[in-house]
C-alpha cells in the first residue's frame, strides 16, 4: 500500500466509511508498522493531514458510526508521527495543545548533547569537551580522538592510576575507544569503568545505564561486561547493553557475532537478533525485536514503538526532566514514530498530542502527563 492509499484509507476509517475489506487492509499495514511508506510527503501534505487528523478525533464523539477507539487513536498516532518523520515538521498555531507559556518552559529542557566527565582513581576529574565526541585511552595516557590532549592530563597521570571512569550525566552521550580497540558508546546517565590499560587474562568492563560496544576481537583474551544483575563474556562482537539502576530489567541485545549471558539463574548464548532480558527473578531469550529501536540512541534518534512509560523514561534521562503521571493516565498505551534527539521537548510532546489520548504540563523542568 503506498503513501497515497494509506493516507485516504486512514480518513474513511476515520469518517466511518470503511468497507470490511478496506478495514482489514488498514489493520494489517498498521499491525506491520510501516512508517518507511511516509518519508516523501512535503511540509504542505503534512500540515493538511495533520488537521484532518485532529478533525477526525474531534468528530468522534457525535458520529453515529462507532469504530475501534482504541485503535483509531493508534492508527493516528503511528500516521501522524510517521508523516512527520522526514522532516519534523510541527504545527505550531495558538490553538495548540501545549501553551506558549508551556512550550516557554519546555525551552529550559533542551536536548541533551556531547557531555561527561571523566575520572580517575587518585580523584582528579576531567569535564570533557562538549565540542568533541570522544576520547582515546591508548598507553596509559588519555586524547579526544581527533588527536586533542586533554586538559589536566599531567594532573591525572600523577602516581600510578589503573583504573577510571567515563560517566555521562543525564542529557549527555559520548564516545571512548579502550586500550584494546575496543569502541565504546555510553547514552545518557551512563557510566563505564575500565582500566586504562588491560593485563592479564580477561579484559573486564562495568557499565550502569546503557552502552553499546564494538568489541575487539581478540580470542586469547575474552572481553567481559559487568553489570548489576549480569555478566556478558565475548570474544569480538556487537551488542547493546541496558542496565540502568531504576529499570527491573537489564536488557542484553545482540547485532554481530556470539555472546554468553551469565546471571544469576543461569547462563545463555546469545545470537545476532537476540536479546537476553535479566531481572533479579529469571533471565528470558527472545527474538522478537525491532533492532533499529535498541540501537537508534546511538544513531541520534529515537525510534518509539513502545508504551507511553518506556517512552517517557528515556525523555527523561535524554532531556533532564522529571516526569510524573497524574491519575487515569493508561500507562500501556503505544506510540510509534520517529525524531531526531537534537529537536526540542516540546515538539515531541506535541506529536504525542496530537493523538488527543494525552497531554503534558511543563512547569521548569518537571513533565507532567495527564489522560
Amino acid at each position: 500500500m503506498n503513501t497515497n492509499q494509506a493516507k485516504a484509507l486512514l480518513e474513511k476509517y476515520l469518517a466511518g466509511t470503511c468497507t470490511k475489506e478496506e478495514k482489514a487492509l488498514l489493520e494489517t499495514w498498521y499491525l506491520q508498522q510501516q512508517l518507511g511508506d511516509f518519508q516523501d510527503l512535503d511540509d504542505a501534505d503534512r500540515l493538511q493531514d495533520m488537521k484532518r487528523i485532529r478533525r477526525s478525533l474531534q468528530m468522534r464523539k457525535t458520529t453515529t458510526r462507532r469504530l475501534s477507539t482504541g485503535f483509531m487513536r493508534k492508527a493516528a498516532a503511528v500516521l501522524a508521527v510517521a508523516l512527520i518523520t522526514g522532516g519534523l515538521y510541527v504545527y505550531t498555531r495558538k490553538t495548540d495543545t501545549l501553551s506558549t507559556a508551556a512550550v516557554e518552559q519546555a525551552s529550559l529542557a533542551v536536548p541533551g548533547g556531547n557531555r561527561a566527565i571523566l575520572s580517575f582513581d587518585n580523584g582528579t576529574t576531567i569535564n570533557l569537551s562538549t565540542d568533541k565526541e570522544g576520547i582515546i585511552a591508548k598507553g596509559g595516557t588519555v586524547t579526544y580522538d581527533d588527536g586533542t590532549a586533554l586538559a589536566n592530563q599531567s594532573d591525572a597521570q600523577a602516581g600510578t592510576i589503573r583504573q577510571a571512569s567515563l560517566t555521562t550525566p543525564a542529557g549527555g552521550q559520548y564516545r571512548i575507544t579502550l586500550s584494546d580497540g575496543t569502541r565504546v558508546w555510553l547514552n545518557a546517565a551512563t557510566t563505564l569503568r575500565y582500566p586504562l590499560t588491560f593485563v592479564g587474562r580477561e579484559r573486564r568492563v562495568e557499565v550502569s545505564g546503557e552502552a553499546y560496544f564494538e568489541v575487539a576481537n581478540n580470542p586469547s583474551v575474552p572481553f567481559k561486561v559487568s553489570t548489576q544483575q549480569q555478566t556478558i563474556e565475548v570474544l569480538g562482537t556487537h551488542f547493546n547493553v541496558s542496565a540502568y539502576e531504576d529499570d527491573k530489567t537489564t536488557k542484553t541485545t545482540l547485532l554481530q557475532g556470539s555472546v554468553k549471558v551469565n546471571s544469576p539463574h543461569r547462563s545463555e548464548y546469545l545470537f545476532p537478533g537476540q536479546q537476553a532480558q535479566v531481572t533479579a527473578e529469571s533471565i528470558h531469550i527472545t527474538d522478537q525485536l525491532d533492532l533499529e529501536s535498541i540501537i537508534s540512541w546511538k544513531q541520534g534518534y529515537f525510534k518509539f514503538n513502545e508504551n507511553i512509560e518506556g517512552i517517557m523514561n528515556k525523555i527523561a534521562r535524554w532531556y533532564d526532566v522529571d516526569v510524573v503521571y497524574q491519575n487515569g493516565v493508561d500507562l500501556q498505551q503505544t506510540f510509534s514514530g520517529k525524531m531526531s534527539r537534537s529537536r526540542d521537548l516540546a515538539d515531541l510532546l506535541k506529536l504525542m498530542e496530537i493523538t488527543g489520548s494525552v497531554h503534558f504540563k511543563i512547569e521548569g523542568r518537571r513533565v507532567t502527563v495527564m489522560p
